[in-house]
């Protein structure tokens, strides 16, 4: 139905109700006529949402995805990955000959990277996978604050791996990337969920239509966080001498740095404070400033000792991405604190 602006006016009748007309294009789309049922949902900025009653109860989704032996298979998950987050119930793959290295690949990518697929069917050119989690099961908040205790836990292993180059810890924090994902990739389904059907908002705890961009974008800055924790755990094996203490109290210090960032700034989505919203954002200038001295220290003992400046110069960056990544999550906060015009 085309989009427009109609106008009706609200009448009374019985001595005390109020009533108005329903456009007779969108009666005609919906399919209701006189005697049916609708549903009338409040909405944050005070409009009234109006759906046919019956829209949406037992309704369900598939999609068909066509895997050929051009497509790379990480191509493929990505493709699955798509289906998956845009909310489809039932994703199905048909495999073309050539293609038995892009279904091992898939399989392997369903159960490290997403969150209640189920694979109910397969044959040696098909896979049938259903999607069983819906938004009930975790909530958004849930789900965010899982995230978040995950990634600080891998920002303080990895650097705890750092000080004895404890390269089997590296790896632990590496692989536990993958549930940072999972939790990723369902946020960003609910989140579209929410967009395409507003009834479900205020249940997985979103105030309005607007809110849904800002927590797709604080989501985003959180999985990223969690690569460069993975990305300082990668480089660890890399390495061929421990840090000596002096640098590593540097990384420490920025390394404290970044937790209280993020773990403050998650923190304002459920209390929001402004005062400590703009200390957070202040504390990237701090952070710069510790990287800057750790930088100094390593180049004045690389001649002496031989120190790895190169990945000790990755890590501490990451260090430093991180408490910004804890400043643009304080700031879609304070976006989101202030209220619509």
């Amino acid at each position: 139905m085309k989009e427009e602006k109609l106008f009706r006016k609200i009448q009374l009748t019985g001595g005390s109700t109020l009533i108005v007309s329903l456009p007779k294009s969108w009666v005609e789309s919906v399919g209701v006529k006189a005697g049916s049922y609708v549903t009338l949902i409040p909405q944050f900025d005070g409009s009234l949402l109006i759906k046919p009653r019956e829209t949406g109860i037992g309704e369900t989704s598939e999609i068909v995805i066509s895997a050929t032996p051009d497509m790379t298979p990480s191509t493929v998950v990505r493709e699955f990955i798509a289906c998956y987050v845009s909310g489809y119930d039932f994703i199905r793959v048909k495999f073309k000959p050539g293609t038995s290295e892009h279904k091992v690949s898939l399989k392997k990518n369903l159960r490290e990277k997403l969150i209640g697929v189920e694979l109910i069917s397969e044959s040696i050119d098909e896979l049938l996978a259903q999607c069983l989690v819906g938004y009930k099961e975790i909530p958004l908040d849930v789900a965010l604050n899982r995230m978040s205790i995950i990634t600080v836990s891998m920002i303080n292993d990895a650097i705890g791996a750092l000080k004895t180059l404890n390269r089997e810890l590296a790896l632990e924090v590496s692989v536990r990337d993958n549930e940072v994902d999972r939790l990723y990739f369902f946020m960003v389904r609910q989140l579209k969920r929410a967009v395409r059907d507003r009834t479900i908002l205020n249940e997985i705890g979103i105030r309005g239509p607007r809110y849904c961009l800002g927590y797709r974008m604080i989501i985003k800055t959180v999985e990223r966080t969690a690569d460069h924790a993975s990305r300082i755990a990668c480089l660890i094996p890399l390495m061929g001498k421990a840090p000596s203490q002096k640098i590593f109290d540097e990384i420490l210090s920025i390394k404290e740095v970044a937790i209280k960032a993020l773990k403050s700034s998650i923190g304002l989505l459920s209390k929001f404070d402004l005062k400590k919203a703009n200390q957070i954002i202040d504390r990237v200038e701090d952070a710069r400033l510790i990287e800057q001295n750790a930088i100094r220290k390593m180049l004045d003992e690389a001649s002496k000792t031989g120190v790895d400046v190169i990945n000790l110069r990755l890590i501490v960056e990451s260090l430093r991405r991180i408490v910004e990544y804890g400043a643009d999550i304080a700031e879609i906060a304070i976006n989101l604190s202030v209220g619509e015009p």
